[in-house]
């Protein structure tokens, strides 16, 4: 992105933006009459609420990160959401947060690998940036709703019992919250309290563990395995099996199988 110039314009959501310079940049904002000047360091960044944003202008070299969030998505994280006006919930706020950098760049990666593992990763990342804004830079008393208490056992049962059924398919969050009879935010809760894991890591867990399971037991090539666990590709399937076992797919196979064909004749005989 180079220099460029905006009109006055609305802004319907909640922005969270972080700027990558080569060089120090500057904004220009009209309030009031009058430019303000705003000096934009690497790795600036911007909370934005939903408001009408005078003309501005840009002057500089930069890469631009953005991510934006619904009001409604802010509203129902919160306490006492149904007093609270969507729109007043973040205040506006310039400067450097390396707890944000480090989540909007790991959304970043998620997207432009094309979302190897599914779509529960970037929800997860987006759930945990969302409750940093709200935890940091909220408007008067505005605080995250606490969810009390895990799933019951026949609704964890249910959870898990779907997950498993379904590992071939490109899971969401809005899917299993939809089974659980829960808001997206109040599963994640409520999960991590049953399980002691984030859903999108026990997902990727039982993908894994599935994934092992045809390795041994099956001659099915690897990328109908990858398919059948989940994974956007073969390759993407042997990048995370790698480095959550230290083998790839393919050394694990030919590890394995000697084992199991020992155990199986020495379980014969006797």
């Amino acid at each position: 992105m180079t220099s460029f110039e905006l009109p006055d314009h609305w802004i319907p959501n909640y922005l969270v933006t972080f700027m990558r310079v080569p060089q120090p940049a500057k904004r220009y904002l009209l309030d009031a009459g009058r430019e303000r000047e705003t000096v934009i360091g690497n790795w600036s960044g911007d909370v934005v609420p939903p408001e009408e944003v005078r003309k501005f202008r840009f002057e500089g070299e930069a890469r631009t990160v953005i991510l934006s969030i619904d009001p409604e998505v802010l509203q129902s994280m919160i306490s006492g959401s149904r007093h609270a006006n969507a729109f007043e919930l973040i205040r506006r706020w310039h400067g450097k947060d390396p707890i944000l950098i480090d989540l909007l760049s790991k959304l970043r990666s998620e997207i432009q690998s094309g979302f190897p593992t599914g779509a529960l990763p970037s929800e997860h990342l987006c759930r945990m940036l969302t409750e940093q804004l709200i935890q940091r830079y909220p408007i008067g008393k505005v605080r995250l709703d606490q969810y009390k208490g895990g799933l019951p056992g026949p609704k964890l049962k249910q959870v898990v019992e779907y997950i498993e059924d379904h590992l071939d398919l490109r899971l969401t969050t809005g899917e299993i919250a939809r089974i659980a009879g829960l808001s997206k935010y109040h599963l994640g809760k409520a999960f991590s309290t049953s399980t002691g894991m984030p859903l999108h890591s026990f997902v990727l867990a039982r993908r894994m563990r599935k994934a092992r399971e045809f390795l041994a037991s099956s001659e099915l090539p690897l990328a109908q395995i990858a398919d059948a666990v989940g994974f956007s590709s073969q390759s993407h399937f042997t990048t995370v099996f790698l480095e959550r076992t230290g083998l790839t797919p393919g050394r694990f196979r030919s590890v394995r199988r000697p084992l199991l064909v020992a155990f199986d004749r020495s379980w014969a005989a006797d």
